[in-house]
């Protein structure tokens, strides 16, 4: 999850909303021509924007820090010891 205002984006995309199940609205964006998730916004966070490590081209300094849908995990993927998680979508935002 990175703030807004700190992401570049190029390219064309295709976007897809829907409500979640505690009323919010989610954006999921796709690239248009491979259809490939590039971003997810929710309402409830609109300052943000969740990142698939896959889209970026420079993941170097990058570290984990939260998890949301930690049960979706697979079981190969271990978390470090400090690295906050969360089963579900928490009530939760970024520090400043």
């Amino acid at each position: 999850m990175f703030p807004s205002n700190a992401v570049t984006l190029t390219g064309r995309l295709t976007e897809f909303k829907y409500m979640s199940g505690n009323g919010s609205e989610v954006t999921k964006a796709f690239c248009e021509c491979c259809f490939s998730p590039i971003y997810g916004r929710n309402t409830r966070l609109a300052d943000h924007l969740t990142l698939p490590l896959g889209s970026m081209d420079d993941t170097v300094g990058l570290e984990v820090e939260v998890v949301i849908f930690k049960r979706d995990r697979q079981h190969w993927d271990q978390l470090g010891e400090d690295v906050v998680s969360f089963e579900t979508q928490p009530d939760w935002k970024p520090e400043a």
